[in-house]
């Protein structure tokens, strides 16, 4: 007697994406391939790639997106600045070969290798030990950040952990610490919007003020973050409300780096298929 084999049923995300995923192109530990194959084998149908103010991985994963047959989302996460305060810009659907975008990337990172050094001198001045050379053939495709120097000095055994390292020597107050170089907030949402994409606000602060997103908004602000590793449930649900008072599309990440870190593997927090209509839909707006 034959076996009836029933059909599999869909995955539940099978229309959800993770809107907000790092790669060993900036800070993350996975490579875009192995990002891309985690988007699969969770069921995800769409996953973006964000990395800090680079748009390289995007070419990368693509092929192999193809091949898995996942929908790959271009993204960047740009370092921008308002009032004096860092804040992070996401983008959706840009264009990985935007000429303007490119350029601007480009100077970042020239700008964060000149921080790097600087915080190297300020670590080996403390009595630390390091190797700027090795670190750089050791992440031979990433922009060096506070991370690549956390995991040097948790290599060597100069701290006992990540957590010891950012606590004593590289944290925002840090005596190891160099502030980033940023873009200006306005400057960051024309470019991604000129690039064909969607500017969303990252992980908001969770005393936003409504007149400080009208602002953004005005501005040309497309998409916000309502959910994510760290977002309060009552800030999130607050956020979306406003998101629908502005036309915004609220979106959602697991803003992933690293397969130890816990619920915040690739697809732990996604954006709902119907959100991410919303976000589409902000695209066909003229830019």
């Amino acid at each position: 007697m034959a076996v009836v084999r029933r059909p599999r049923p869909p995955s539940p995300l099978a229309h959800a994406a993770d809107l907000h995923v790092h790669t060993t192109h900036s800070d993350g530990a996975c490579t875009p391939g192995d990002v891309v194959r985690s988007a699969v084998s969770v069921g995800l149908g769409a996953v973006a790639i964000t990395d800090h103010d680079t748009l390289s991985a995007i070419a990368v994963a693509r092929p192999e997106a193809i091949r898995v047959g996942v929908e790959l989302i271009a993204g960047i996460e740009l370092t921008a600045e308002r009032e004096g305060k860092e804040i992070h810009l996401l983008g959706h659907f840009v264009r990985d070969d935007d000429p303007d975008l490119l350029a601007v990337t480009a100077d970042l990172r020239v700008r964060r290798a000149l921080r790097i050094e600087a915080m190297a001198e300020r670590l080996t001045s403390l009595g630390l030990q390091i190797d700027l050379a090795v670190i750089r053939r050791t992440y031979t495709r990433a922009t060096i950040g506070r991370k690549h120097l956390a995991d040097w000095l948790v290599l060597t055994r100069q701290v006992a952990n990540h957590r010891d390292a950012f606590a004593r020597y590289l944290g925002d107050d840090g005596p190891g610490q160099v502030p980033k170089p940023r873009v200006a907030w306005r400057d960051a949402i024309d470019l991604i919007r000129n690039a064909g994409g969607v500017a969303g606000l990252a992980h908001p602060p969770f005393n936003l003020r409504q007149c400080t997103l009208v602002e953004f908004s005005e501005a040309g602000l497309g998409a916000i973050e309502v959910a994510g590793p760290g977002v309060d449930r009552k800030c999130g649900q607050r956020w979306r409300g406003w998101a629908d008072e502005l036309g915004l599309a609220p979106i959602a990440g697991t803003d992933f780096h690293a397969p130890d870190r816990p619920g915040r593997w690739v697809g732990a927090v996604v954006t709902t298929e119907a959100d991410l209509d919303k976000l589409r839909q902000k695209r066909s707006l003229p830019q």
